[in-house]
């Protein structure tokens, strides 16, 4: 059975969709009271109001600020919205102010993620994508219940990754500056990136190094006004590396190796204490990032030479990399591991293979406990003078939600290995057509690389025009191929046809805001 539905009917739905979602956002972000981390948005918002925006980094010591200068823009617009209010500013106003900017690019990242599988992988694919998104709860309870800035990052690098997939590296290059001059965790994502940046263009390398130099432009730009108005010319390096030095414990609440093996910051066990001899932890986080290093640069080449461009894949890499980096290295905060939600969920839409949506499923639970115990045991603190439920028994439940998180993370490398080095895949054809038309019941019971089954049930498109293909020609919208008679043989092989008849190849929390 097949589902015809016409674009308008599409836009409807996700218009719909959107607006529901930011509404139970806004309204669940002012009904619960959280001054936790958002007070220090209060303080900088207020200040940057008061004081003025680009002399913000004059003011570092001051005010305690350590965040890029991309979200002070954001917060600067919130200060001012706290001077027009003068002093009568209700706990509900102060909720809505604080986590007005992370709901609405939380909310923000549903409807790119439908611009970004809509073009590539079809509509449909965009209204799954953009509905898994908007019901996710690690963050929905990130953004409207904490008020955290992750949302911020999560939209900044899917337009990152989107434009590399593109492979538009100039836009691209200049996406990631923004994206790194926002939140330092992004830069956690430049490895694979970067990677992929040259593999793509590895016969057109003046493409990347003019990236490069627009990403170079882009963070001058940005630092400039702020560098004038801090007088210090070298505000970049004392912002960037100043921050990299701080709370230097093997871990933060982070449910990894270290918080599995009871190396958790309650016990003020810092990664700078000597692990054997005077070998220290810290020297083993820098193993373990040389190794995750040097294991993305392999699997990456090694795809290259066995599929050529087809698997170039920035979201399985960006996916893989982040898990090595919050599983294995020191000095991860409880929150660091959600921004691989958006990647998983891409990595399931751009290599249709159905158990990239179940690490999807995992990550998001084990994210939203790791960021709910942590919040709840503040809460009940502050607000309650009570002690969390779950802190008697603290210690023992950090270890086994550590050890289930290390059960996902050596599923995800099987995944992203599997899918990157991997031998060749059987073809498949498209989730749907940009021209929205149907597939047969035999392609979608292909399934994903390598004959999991289908994603979904097959959905038609019907715009009200004929569909126009990737060359240009027409596509019926509303008639969908027969399958094939399973007793045919095979056909022989086609001459090569133009690459848009082919199938699509199936292939932090920051320094200050701890307490």
């Amino acid at each position: 059975m097949e589902l015809h539905i016409t674009r308008k009917q599409v836009l409807g739905l996700l218009a719909l969709m959107l607006s529901f979602a930011f509404l139970a956002r806004l309204a669940m972000g002012v009904g619960f009271f959280n001054s936790y981390d958002t007070y220090w948005y209060r303080s900088w918002a207020v200040d940057l109001a008061e004081n003025g925006l680009f002399t913000a980094y004059g003011r570092m010591k001051e005010i305690a600020l350590d965040y890029p200068p991309v979200y002070l823009i954001f917060l600067y617009i919130t200060g001012l919205g706290y001077k027009a209010l003068g002093g009568g500013v209700t706990n509900d106003m102060q909720m809505l102010l604080l986590k007005f900017w992370p709901v609405l690019f939380d909310v923000a990242c549903a409807g790119l993620l439908y611009l970004i599988c809509r073009r590539r992988y079809g509509r449909p694919a965009g209204l799954l994508a953009a509905f898994f998104w908007t019901l996710n709860p690690s963050f929905f309870f990130n953004t409207a219940g904490w008020g955290q800035t992750d949302g911020v990052m999560a939209f900044a690098l899917l337009l990152t990754f989107w434009l590399l997939e593109e492979n538009r590296p100039v836009a691209a290059c200049a996406a990631m500056a923004v994206a790194g001059l926002t939140k330092f965790q992004c830069l956690f994502f430049l490895p694979p990136f970067l990677i992929v940046l040259f593999l793509q263009n590895r016969k057109r390398l003046l493409r990347p190094v003019l990236g490069l130099l627009a990403a170079a432009l882009t963070v001058l730009l940005v630092f400039l006004p702020f560098m004038i108005g801090a007088k210090n010319p070298m505000l970049f390096f004392d912002l960037y590396l100043g921050s990299a030095g701080k709370y230097d414990y093997c871990t933060l609440h982070a449910y990894n190796l270290y918080c599995m093996l009871g190396l958790n910051w309650t016990h003020d066990v810092k990664d700078t204490d000597p692990m054997l001899g005077s070998f220290t932890w810290q020297g083993l986080s820098y193993v373990f990032l040389f190794l995750s290093l040097a294991l993305l640069v392999w699997l990456y080449v090694i795809s290259c030479r066995r599929h050529g461009e087809k698997r170039l894949n920035g979201w399985v890499g960006g996916l893989l990399f982040m898990q090595c980096v919050f599983m294995l290295t020191t000095r991860m905060h409880e929150r660091y591991q959600i921004i691989v939600l958006p990647f998983a969920l891409m990595a399931w839409v751009s290599t249709r293979r159905g158990r990239f949506l179940g690490l999807f499923a995992g990550l998001t639970g084990i994210t939203l406990v790791n960021q709910y115990l942590v919040l709840i045991n503040v809460v009940q603190n502050k607000l309650f003078k009570a002690t969390a439920f779950y802190l008697p028994a603290r210690d023992t439940l950090e270890i086994i939600f550590s050890a289930v998180n290390m059960l996902l993370f050596l599923w995800t490398v099987y995944e992203c290995v599997d899918y990157l080095a991997g031998g060749p895949s059987k073809p498949s054809g498209q989730i749907a057509g940009d021209g929205g038309a149907a597939l047969s019941a035999a392609e979608w019971k292909a399934g994903p690389t390598g004959g999991e089954g289908p994603l979904l049930e097959p959905v038609a498109v019907s715009p009200a025009v004929p569909a126009v293909g990737r060359g240009g020609t027409e596509q019926a919208a509303s008639e969908p191929a027969e399958p094939p008679e399973p007793s045919e043989p095979p056909e022989p092989p086609d001459p090569p046809v133009p690459e848009w008849l082919k199938p699509l190849a199936a292939d932090g929390r920051e320094p200050s805001e701890r307490s």
